[in-house]
C-alpha cells in the first residue's frame, strides 16, 4: 500500500500549463497525497495566488482530486477528478476529470495525460487539456531532466470567462526543466512557454498577461 506524503515547494513563478497562477510573482504551494485504500488516493494542494486576474482577484487556490490508481504489466494508471477551489474569488471554481498512464524504464520515466473540465459558467464553456511529460535522472548524478507538451482545446459560450483557461483559444505549451535533488530537498530551474499571441489586445478583467516563455526557479522540501 503507498505511504501518505507531502511536499513544501516555492517558486518564483506558479505556471499550470504555461499560465501564470500567481501574477508572475513569488508564490508558495503545500501540497499532500493520502492513501484511502491499496487503489483509492486522496490528493490535495493549496497554492498562493498573489491576487491573481485570472481567477478573480483571489489569493488562495485549493485543489483535492481523488482517484483511482492500479497497475499492470509495468503500467501506472490513474483516473479520477479534480476540484479547483478559489477563496473569496465568487463564482470561480470549476470541477475537471482526469486520467493519466505512466511508464517508468530504468532512471527514465513517460506519462501520457487527459484532463477534461465539462462546460461550466465558472470557465466560460469546456476545455479538455492532453499532455506528455518525460523524465530522467542522470545516472551516477543528483541531476534529474524534465521535459512536457501539452494542448489545451474547448468550447466558448461566454469568451469573458474562457481566457482564464484558452487566453487566447486553442494553444500549445511546453517546458524542460533541471532539478538537483538531495534526500528531502529539490532545487531547480523550469524554462516553460505557450503558443499564445502575447500582442492582441485583451480588454477582459479575467486576463492574464503572464503567458510568455519565462525562466523560473523553484525549491522543495518533502516529508
Amino acid at each position: 500500500m503507498r505511504t501518505a506524503s507531502a511536499a513544501l515547494e516555492a517558486r518564483t513563478d506558479m505556471r499550470s500549463r504555461g499560465i501564470s497562477d500567481s501574477e508572475g510573482e513569488l508564490a508558495l504551494q503545500v501540497d499532500g497525497s493520502l492513501p484511502i485504500t491499496s487503489h483509492i488516493v486522496l490528493d490535495a494542494n493549496a497554492t498562493t495566488l498573489r491576487g491573481a486576474r485570472r481567477h478573480g482577484g483571489s489569493e488562495l487556490g485549493i485543489e483535492i482530486a481523488p482517484r483511482y490508481v492500479t497497475s499492470s504489466d509495468g503500467w501506472d494508471f490513474s483516473a479520477g477528478a479534480r476540484g479547483h477551489v478559489f477563496i473569496d474569488a465568487g463564482e470561480l471554481d470549476y470541477i475537471e476529470i482526469e486520467g493519466s498512464v505512466s511508464r517508468t524504464l530504468g532512471p527514465a520515466w513517460l506519462t501520457l495525460g487527459a484532463s477534461y473540465a465539462p462546460s461550466q459558467d465558472a470557465i466560460g464553456g469546456d476545455n479538455l487539456y492532453l499532455s506528455a511529460d518525460i523524465g530522467a535522472g542522470i545516472p551516477g548524478s543528483p541531476l534529474a531532466l524534465y521535459a512536457g507538451i501539452g494542448q489545451t482545446i474547448g468550447s466558448t459560450n461566454d469568451a469573458e470567462r474562457a481566457v482564464r483557461l484558452r487566453p487566447d483559444g486553442d494553444y500549445t505549451n511546453w517546458y524542460l526543466a533541471v532539478e538537483r535533488s538531495r534526500l528531502n530537498f529539490a532545487i531547480g530551474m523550469e524554462l516553460s512557454g505557450t503558443s499564445i499571441d502575447q500582442d492582441s489586445a485583451r480588454d477582459t478583467r479575467y486576463w492574464d498577461r503572464h503567458t510568455g516563455t519565462r525562466l523560473a526557479g523553484y525549491m522543495r522540501v518533502s516529508f
